[in-house]
């Protein structure tokens, strides 16, 4: 392993968080350590203290990373036609990164920060793409809302495809009977905007 001096800090940060992302996806969301972390790169754990103010601030670069590969595909589902064409999309994309990346997933709404200390602008940016996202479709789809009920629709949609996308990475739709998670969110995604579109008219 190369040392420190042979990388810029720029760099050292990337492989750490390269780090962080294969110990996640090997070993799962509450397995890992600072000094995990830096063996992996042939450090000492001082020094990712000298990269990221803690091992809070290296987990939110890593998450951004998941949320910046999550906006990419859900950016792509935006061109595939008429409003709940495009939210179906979507809502596909989010079940297929579901999958293709459990752990990492998991990871970004596991994480806790510590003593309740604020998200830093940079995330919240990140998590609020995604859900803007979905409020444009819906205001083609629901012209009538105002911008609330847009938001309070994305924030209900997002949770109704998020707990099924979540049953089905942990094995829990088994008990349900024998659904596949895409049926379930056709089948969310049909009944909840024709709801919002017919309460609209009124």
């Amino acid at each position: 392993m190369a040392r420190r001096n042979q990388h810029s800090k720029e760099e050292l940060r990337a492989m750490a968080i390269e780090a962080l992302a294969d110990l996640v996806e090997r070993e799962g969301v509450d397995n890992f350590s600072v000094r995990q972390i830096a063996g992996k790169l042939g450090y000492t754990p001082g020094m990712l203290y000298h990269l990221f103010v803690n091992l809070d601030d290296l987990i939110l670069h890593l998450n951004a990373q998941t949320l910046d590969a999550l906006n990419a595909r859900i950016d792509r589902a935006a061109g595939h036609g008429d409003p709940m064409a495009v939210l179906k999309a979507m809502a596909f994309e989010y079940l297929r990164l579901a999958r293709e990346h459990t752990a990492l997933w998991q990871l970004v709404f596991s994480h806790r920060m510590a003593n309740q200390a604020p998200v830093p602008d940079w995330y919240v940016d990140r998590t609020r793409h995604m859900f803007e996202q979905v409020e444009v479709q819906l205001k083609d789809w629901v012209p009538a809302a105002d911008q609330r009920q847009r938001q309070v629709m994305a924030r209900t949609l997002w949770g109704s495809v998020h707990g099924i996308c979540l049953l089905h990475v942990e094995n829990k739709l088994n008990v349900a009977g024998d659904v596949a998670p895409e049926a379930m969110l056709e089948s969310l995604l049909d009944h909840y905007l024709s709801s919002c579109a017919r309460e609209g008219e009124k």
